[in-house]
């Protein structure tokens, strides 16, 4: 009968963090540097393939960083080499993106087009 191995605890976040902000060479750092890399380019790609019509979603990590946070309803999904989105933005996301761009007052739900599936949080 085999010997039953000793499984090993999952790391935690914290001991990670304490290795590499005490212990880690720069060999380290480069290996943890494409590691974190891969993996946010795979969470990427989870996110945007879970951006659905009809989707409320939250906006995170933009390029203007003004729109993350900004909330609403996917109404369209372009799908193509990569994944882009419209949304219609809620009335309090229209008045915070106001502040940053010409939309006419009146205007209760703003249309985003061509936003990345992958900054798209679902709710």
């Amino acid at each position: 009968m085999p010997t039953p191995v000793a499984e090993q605890p999952a790391p935690t976040l914290e001991s990670a963090i304490g290795y590499t902000t005490q212990h880690a060479t720069q060999e380290d750092l480069d290996r943890i540097i494409a590691a974190v890399k891969q993996r946010a380019k795979a969470l990427r790609a989870v996110r945007a393939a879970a951006v659905t019509k009809g989707a409320d979603i939250r906006l995170g990590n933009c390029n203007p960083k003004y729109m993350s946070g900004l909330t609403g309803k996917v109404v369209e999904v372009h799908n193509g080499r990569s994944t882009t989105v419209d949304i219609e933005l809620g009335p309090e996301s229209t008045e915070t993106l106001r502040l940053h761009r010409d939309i006419p007052h009146g205007v209760e739900r703003h249309r985003l087009t061509n936003v990345r599936a992958s900054v798209c949080h679902l709710q």
